[in-house]
C-alpha cells in the first residue's frame, strides 16, 4: 500500500494523514552523555575563525559532521535526555560566557581590557584598539548562540532549534519540582536565547497555499496540526483551501520550506459571520440563523430597508456577489517552538494587504475566534458565587425555574452544558453567555501584566483590533469550546487601529464597539446613559465612528486629579455594591467597584453617572479628584471623540445633563 507521501491526494491520503496523527514515530536506542556534548561542542566553537589553520577545511568538516549526527539523532531522544542536552545548554555552557571571554584573550589584550574597563569607570575615554574590540565582541555571543548558528548551517537545522524549544517547554513543565532555581533561569534564558534568534531570522516568506500535489507535506502539516477548527475530512480540507471565496495563507521559512509556521483561513463574504457553521458547512442548510449578542440591544427594524439589511446580515452569499468582508476564522501556529514570536501578527496584516489587492471591494476585516478559556473563569465565577449575574436575571431564574437567587450561581453551572435542550432555558443561556463573556475579555486580567487573561483575545486586543459582536450559539460542534460562544474582533487598517494597539499595550484598555456596550453595563436599554445611546444610535446609523474603551482601575488609583484638564469621560456602572447618592459635578461608569470623588464631604458616584463632560463641554480643569475606592471596571470615550460626539449631537449640551447631582448638595 503507498505511502502518504505518494499517494494520490483524495479521501485515502486523508485518512492516513490522520491516523498518522495518533501514534507516536517509532524511536530507536541512541546514547547521550552531557559532558562530552559540552566537550564537543566546546571544541566545535573555539575551533571556528581560525581560517589560517592548514587542517580548515577538516575542522568545518568536523563541526558540520558532528551537527548532522545531532539532528539526525535527536529525534529518537528520550525525555530525560532531551533534558540533559537542555541542561548542557544552558548550565554547562550559558553559564561561562564572561570567564571564556576573559581567558580567550591573550595576556596583553587581557591586561589592556582590563585598563578599558577601569578607565571607562573613572570617566575617561581611552582609544578603542580594534585587537581588544574584535576578541570582546565574539566572547560576548553565548556560547549556546554559537552552537545554534551551527546547527542552523546544516540541513534540518532549523527544524530541530524549534523541536529543541518545543520540548524545552515540556521539560520545564514535566521535572519542574527536580530543577534547582539556578537551572529553572538558566533554561529560561536559553528559551529567550532561541525565541530572539527566531525573531531575527531573514528567509521568512508569505504564499498562499493550494491543494496541489507539490503541497503535499505542506498540507500533511496542516492537517496534522489545525488548532482551531481541525480538519474533518479531505472535502473539508479542499473547501477550506479552494473553495468558493474561501483561501488559507501561511508564513514560511527557506530553511524548511514543507512547514508552514503559522496559517490563516480566510473567507470573503458580504456580511459579518456570526457562527462558523456558515463558513465550514457546504450549503446553507447547515448555517445557523442565531442572532449575535448586539441584536439583543438591537431596535427592531423600523423600516424595510432595515429588514432586509438584517437578513441579509445572515444570509449565504451569492458566489457572484461582490465581497464586503474579509474574515480570519482560524489562525494557527503549526510548531510549539514559535510560542512568544510576532509571526502570526505578521501573517494577519500580510493577508490583508494581498487580499486588499485582490479584492479592493473589501471595506471591513474581522475574525470569527474561540474563547479558550472563557469556561475555565466561569466554572470558577460560578462556584464562587462571584459571577455578575443582573437583578432581572435573578428574578428570571427565580420566577420561571423555582431557584433561589443565592443558589442561582450553582443551579446555572449544572444547566450550562445542556442550556440547548430547552427554549426557555437557552433564552436565559443567551442572555447570561453573552454578557458574562464580553465582560471576561473586557475586564478579565492576568493579575502580574494586567493584560486580559484570554490568549485570543489578548492576541487581537495587542494588534490593535476592537471587539465587535459577542455570538450565542457560533460553535454547535460536540468539540465548541466555551458554551459556543465566539467573538468577532474588527481590525480597522488606519490610524486608530495603531492608536488602540498602543493603548492596550500601554494602558491595557480595550477598544470595544458600540454594539457590545449593552452587554458591559448590565443594565437594561430605558436605563442607558444618554452619552452612551448616542454612540450606539451613531453606529448603528453608520455615521460615525466615536471609539468606547473599557479599562480597570485598581484600589486606590486616582483617575482624574484636580485641575487637571480632562482627558476622557468616563462612565461607571455597578453590579451589586451598595451606593449613595451625593455631590457630583462630572461624570464617569462602571461595572464593578467604587469611585469616590473629594469633595468636602467626600462622595461616592451612583451607578449610570458619568464623569468629566461639563468640563469637556466647557472647556474647564476638574474641580475635584476622583478616586477608586476599590477594583473598578470603567468604560470612557476619549476628549477628541467626545467633542466629535458634541458636534453631532448638540442635544447633549445641556447645562445640567439628567444625571447629574443636585449642585446644592
Amino acid at each position: 500500500m503507498p505511502s502518504s507521501s505518494t499517494q494520490v491526494l483524495g479521501p485515502a491520503w486523508f485518512a492516513d494523514v490522520k491516523s498518522a496523527r495518533a501514534g507516536p514515530p517509532s524511536k530507536k536506542k541512541v546514547d547521550f552523555d552531557r559532558s562530552e556534548f559540552v566537550r564537543q561542542v566546546k571544541a566545535a566553537i573555539e575551533s571556528t575563525g581560525k581560517v589560517n589553520d592548514p587542517g580548515f577545511v577538516r575542522e568545518v568538516k568536523r563541526r558540520r559532521d558532528f551537527a548532522i549526527d545531532l539532528v539526525q539523532a535527536y529525534p529518537h531522544f528520550s525525555e530525560a535526555q532531551s533534558l540533559q542536552l537542555l541542561l548542557g545548554l544552558a548550565v554547562d555552557l550559558g553559564s561561562q560566557d564572561m570567564s571564556l571571554l576573559v581567558r580567550s584573550l591573550p595576556s596583553m589584550l587581557r591586561a589592556h581590557l582590563v585598563f578599558q574597563v577601569l578607565a571607562a569607570a573613572l570617566g575617561f575615554n581611552p582609544p578603542t584598539d580594534l585587537e581588544t574590540y574584535k576578541h570582546v565582541k565574539r566572547g560576548l555571543v553565548p556560547l549556546p548562540e554559537q552552537f545554534f548558528l551551527l546547527i542552523g548551517s546544516v540541513p534540518s537545522g532549523y527544524s530541530f532549534v524549534l523541536q529543541l524549544r518545543s520540548d524545552l517547554a515540556s521539560c520545564v513543565k514535566k521535572f519542574r519540582d527536580a530543577l534547582s532555581d539556578h537551572e529553572l533561569h538558566a533554561l529560561s534564558f536559553l528559551d529567550k536565547l532561541m525565541r530572539d534568534l527566531f525573531a531575527t531570522q531573514t528567509g521568512v516568506h508569505f504564499r498562499r497555499i493550494e491543494l496541489k500535489p507539490d503541497n503535499r507535506e505542506v498540507l500533511r502539516v496542516i492537517v496534522q496540526n489545525e488548532r482551531v477548527h481541525a480538519m474533518r475530512s479531505f472535502d473539508d480540507l479542499a473547501r477550506r483551501l479552494n473553495g468558493p471565496r474561501r483561501q488559507v495563507f501561511g508564513v514560511f521559512h527557506s530553511n524548511i520550506s514543507h512547514l508552514p509556521l503559522v496559517i490563516v483561513e480566510t473567507f470573503f463574504t458580504t456580511y459579518m459571520p456570526t457562527a462558523i457553521d456558515a463558513i465550514l458547512e457546504p450549503s446553507p442548510a447547515h448555517h445557523t440563523t442565531d442572532m449575535d449578542a448586539a441584536s439583543l440591544h438591537r431596535p427592531p427594524p423600523t423600516s424595510s430597508q432595515e429588514a432586509d439589511t438584517h437578513t441579509h446580515h445572515h444570509a449565504h452569499d451569492d458566489d457572484d456577489s461582490i465581497p464586503t468582508h474579509g474574515v480570519f476564522y482560524s489562525i494557527s501556529n503549526m510548531h510549539v517552538g514559535l510560542r512568544g514570536l510576532n509571526l502570526a501578527s505578521h501573517l494577519l496584516f500580510l493577508t490583508i494587504t494581498h487580499c486588499s489587492k485582490l479584492y479592493p471591494s473589501i471595506h471591513t476585516w474581522v475574525t470569527l475566534s474561540p474563547v479558550p478559556t472563557f469556561r475555565a473563569w466561569l466554572h470558577a465565577q460560578l462556584v464562587a458565587g462571584t459571577a455578575s449575574l443582573s437583578s432581572d436575571t435573578l428574578q428570571t431564574i427565580e420566577i420561571e425555574f423555582g431557584v433561589n437567587r443565592f443558589a442561582a450561581p450553582k443551579w446555572l453551572l449544572a444547566q450550562l452544558d445542556t442550556h440547548n435542550t430547552s427554549p426557555r432555558f437557552t433564552a436565559l443561556a443567551r442572555r447570561v453567555l453573552v454578557r458574562l463573556c464580553a465582560t471576561y475579555v473586557c475586564f478579565a486580567r492576568q493579575v502580574a501584566t494586567h493584560k486580559i487573561i484570554d490568549p485570543v483575545a489578548n492576541f487581537h486586543l495587542q494588534n490593535g483590533a476592537q471587539v465587535e459582536s459577542v455570538n450565542f450559539h457560533a460553535d454547535t460542534a460536540d468539540r465548541g469550546v466555551s458554551f459556543g460562544v465566539m467573538i468577532n474582533y474588527k481590525y480597522s487598517m488606519h490610524l486608530a487601529t495603531d492608536n488602540t494597539s498602543i493603548s492596550y499595550q500601554r494602558d491595557s484598555t480595550v477598544a470595544v464597539s458600540p454594539s457590545v456596550v449593552p452587554l458591559l453595563i448590565n443594565m437594561s436599554p430605558s436605563h442607558h446613559h444618554p452619552f452612551l445611546q448616542a454612540i450606539q444610535d451613531l453606529d448603528h446609523n453608520k455615521k460615525h465612528d466615536i471609539h468606547v474603551l473599557a479599562t480597570q482601575f485598581a484600589k486606590g488609583t486616582t483617575i482624574l486629579r484636580r485641575g487637571q484638564l480632562p482627558d476622557a469621560v468616563y462612565f461607571i456602572w455597578y453590579c451589586y455594591t451598595a451606593v449613595y447618592r451625593e455631590r457630583c459635578d462630572h461624570y464617569i461608569s462602571c461595572s464593578l467597584g467604587q469611585v469616590r470623588v473629594d469633595t468636602v464631604p467626600s462622595s461616592i458616584l451612583a451607578q449610570g453617572q458619568s464623569f468629566g463632560d461639563a468640563e469637556v463641554v466647557n472647556g474647564e480643569p476638574v474641580r475635584f479628584s476622583v478616586v477608586a475606592m476599590s477594583v473598578c471596571h470603567v468604560l470612557f470615550v476619549r476628549h477628541k471623540d467626545m467633542v466629535t460626539l458634541l458636534d453631532l449631537v448638540p442635544s447633549l449640551r445641556p447645562a445640567a445633563p439628567p444625571t447629574r447631582m443636585d449642585s446644592r448638595l
